[in-house]
């Protein structure tokens, strides 16, 4: 996983604090699912954020992760390589767009060639 040079360096500074693990519980064992889900659903009540079909959990903010790279026009080949998808096919269903990007989209068919990428980025 690319990581900025600034997580880099804080999570080597963290490294001899507790062992192995970057989260984890008190005595250094690894977090369980439960330990791991409370916090995210406090923080997504504290954001007024609820999902119709269910639960949100982790794996749904690498979903968002995806989405928020392809609406800002990242290459496809670079959110599979961000990613760690094997194939393109994998990286396109985590890559969602908004229903804003797509109109903008299509706006550039009405804005002269030389303002179309620029619009897009």
């Amino acid at each position: 996983m690319d990581l900025r040079a600034s997580v880099v360096d804080a999570l080597k500074e963290h490294r001899h604090l507790r062992g192995a693990y970057v989260f984890c519980q008190e005595d250094g064992q690894p977090l369980t699912d439960g330990l791991m889900r409370r916090p995210l659903e406090r923080s997504l009540i504290r954001a007024s954020i609820t999902r119709e079909q269910g639960r949100i959990g982790w794996h749904d903010l690498r979903h968002t992760y995806g989405s928020h790279l392809a609406m800002r026009g990242v290459p496809l080949k670079v959110i599979q390589e961000l990613m760690g998808h094997a194939t393109i096919e994998m990286t396109m269903r985590y890559a969602h767009l908004s229903p804003e990007t797509k109109e903008r989209a299509v706006q550039q068919l009405d804005a002269p060639a030389s303002q179309n990428r620029a619009a897009l980025a």
